[in-house]
């Protein structure tokens, strides 16, 4: 009875209390972090360039009322460049603080990679600096790599073993995600699917929304609850033909700017890798060019959510339909800059703009050509259509952005139309993404080694890893041939074949029975084993293997079937164990198969 409840004890602690810790200590760091950039904002962009950013409504306290002011614009890409400077030089310090935040949580996921609260401290700092100077960047890649270090953190602390700690760390991605968001099921949803492009961490599921949760209410106690942004949409009242032509166009357009995000923000990324120069004033550079492209349109200066906010509640006082539209190439430009050059930050902020303003852009050039009835023209629900498709496209997270959109927008009206959109971006972009370091299943990471050693096993036939030229003796061969033949090729036990025909096994154990003088005269008949254990081609390795434990064998000769004994093959142990770490070292390095 007590080792009943010991386990139960156990069980309770690792599944409930843990991912209860881990999304406590990632809502207290996501509260630090939105300070630190309400910080940065005002030291950078309020003192240099004298710039008051609108912010959304669940960052505003529900106000939507902004004046813009710019004071000095001719000073933003000397602000943006200093922000630039710093980071570059804390980052060439710190490297881990480098760079889009959830990538690197990825990456360390798969690899177990050590992941710790210095990484999550740097990040903090470094991704408030990037985004208060002006660079066009996230804080939900930020804060994706700081809950994956504090998962990681939490579960060295409970001591927890090696997979269990690497499923912590998928669970504070999430916990982060969801603080910053203010989006607890699209936290716990992330916490599974941002690792793969078509696949889903199970185990990650459940502590995953125990802890977005509890991120989420840590967060909301301090500064509110109140859904990101304001959204005045039409309620879904049906799905008519000029609705469903609507948002599949969206969709189109979504897959359209994902793609063309993807190959500007990877080519100026590795421009900037090939820039000979010192690797602390690369960020600076880009920043200075980040700063004049927000000199010539505010769009593309830190996470403009508040001019997004303005678009939905149809605020064109400070945009006129050509900022919007040359907006979407600005930002993707300036995104690209900011962390191509090796800026600190995240995509998924940045992405969420570009697909907002590609659905504004869609809005204003539909209505000026009277492609679409006004009656399906809503500008808000296009937005956020369009942000949401274009996250799900870049990222490959359908179904967390789905869940997103209700989260953001605190309705289920624009469920539908988002569900068309995000369906046919994200079919039409399955490869490409955002994060390199995903990859298609689970079975294609390296975390999951074990689970792919087992559907190798599964999977892939003696045929695919026998050896095929097979050296043999006859029955009436000496004992001592079959001695020099397996010191000459190294291996324990050679088939007995007569007329092609197996009908027998000599072993080394076999050849030490016979005295040394006479093993030149005893023939191989006298001491082989006759019908020996055979295997087919057409068996699985994992059949081979229960064969080998059954028989007490280590090797065993692969016939054309049971009834000629025709000998084909070898296979052995040894075989099966250098194929399986074969396939794991073209795992690790990128170059696996696993088709048989």
């Amino acid at each position: 009875m007590k080792k009943r409840f010991t386990i139960s004890y156990h069980e309770n602690f690792q599944d409930l209390f843990v991912p209860g810790v881990i999304g406590v200590l990632c809502g207290l760091f996501i509260i630090v972090f939105i300070k630190a950039v309400e910080f940065s904002y005002e030291i950078f962009l309020g003192k240099i360039v004298g710039y008051y950013p609108p912010l959304p409504a669940g960052e505003a306290g529900g106000h939507v009322v902004f004046h813009f002011i710019m004071e000095r614009p001719f000073l933003l890409p000397f602000c943006v460049a200093l922000g630039g400077l710093i980071v570059g030089i804390i980052t060439y310090l710190v490297p881990e603080a480098r760079g889009e935040g959830t990538e690197m949580a990825i990456k360390a996921f798969h690899f177990r990679l050590p992941l710790g609260l210095k990484s999550a401290v740097f990040k903090l700092i470094t991704s408030s600096i990037t985004i208060g100077s002006g660079g066009v960047s996230g804080m939900e890649g930020p804060s994706a790599l700081i809950g994956g270090s504090v998962g990681s953190f939490v579960g060295k602390l409970f001591k927890l073993d090696e997979h269990d700690r690497n499923i912590a760390l998928a669970v504070g991605l999430g916990a982060g995600i969801a603080g910053v968001f203010k989006a607890p099921l699209a936290g716990a949803l992330l916490s599974g699917e941002l690792f793969y492009r078509r696949d889903f961490e199970v185990e990650a599921l459940i502590p995953g929304f125990i802890a977005s949760v509890t991120s989420y209410i840590i967060v909301g106690i301090f500064l509110g609850f109140e859904h990101m942004f304001k959204v005045p949409t039409k309620p879904f009242e049906g799905l008519s033909l000029p609705l469903f032509i609507t948002y599949f166009v969206m969709g189109v357009l979504a897959a359209f700017v994902a793609r063309l995000l993807v190959y500007t923000f990877f080519k100026i990324h590795h421009l900037f890798i090939n820039l000979e120069l010192h690797p602390a004033l690369k960020p600076a550079i880009g920043g200075f060019f980040t700063g004049i492209l927000g000199m010539l349109n505010p769009l593309a200066i830190g996470s403009a959510y508040g001019w997004i906010q303005l678009i939905m509640l149809g605020n064109f006082h400070y945009l006129t339909p050509i900022h919007i539209i040359l907006g979407v190439f600005m930002v993707i430009l300036g995104l690209s800059l900011t962390l191509g050059s090796g800026g600190s930050g995240g995509i998924f902020g940045p992405c969420l703009v570009i697909g907002g303003l590609t659905g504004a852009s869609f809005y204003h050039i539909a209505h000026f050509l009277s492609i679409m009835p006004p009656s399906e023209l809503d500008i808000a629900s296009l937005v956020i259509v369009g942000m949401i498709a274009t996250l799900a496209a870049a990222a490959n997270i359908p179904l967390s952005t789905l869940i997103l959109v209700v989260e953001i927008t605190g309705g289920y009206d624009l469920l539908v139309p988002a569900l068309i959109s995000v369906s046919v971006a994200y079919l039409l972009t399955t490869d490409i993404s955002m994060f390199p370091a995903q990859v298609p299943s689970r079975i294609d990471s390296p975390a999951h080694m074990d689970e792919l050693k087992g559907a190798l096993l599964r999977t892939f036939k003696v045929a695919d890893i026998m050896t095929k030229n097979v050296i043999t003796l006859s029955p009436d061969d000496p004992v001592i041939k079959a001695e020099r033949l397996m010191a000459q090729y190294t291996i324990s036990g050679i088939p007995v074949v007569e007329n092609g025909r197996v009908i027998g096994m000599v072993t080394g154990r076999d050849i030490m029975k016979v005295p040394i003088p006479d093993r030149d005269k005893v023939e191989v008949k006298h001491i082989m084993t006759e019908n020996p254990v055979c295997v087919l081609p057409d068996m699985t390795i994992l059949e081979v293997l229960n064969t080998f434990i059954t028989n007490g064998v280590g090797r065993a000769p692969v016939v054309e079937d049971f009834e000629s004994k025709n000998l084909v093959g070898m296979i052995t142990r040894v075989d099966i164990a250098n194929f399986l770490a074969e396939q794991e070292r073209k795992k690790l390095s990128g170059n696996y198969d696993t088709s048989a």
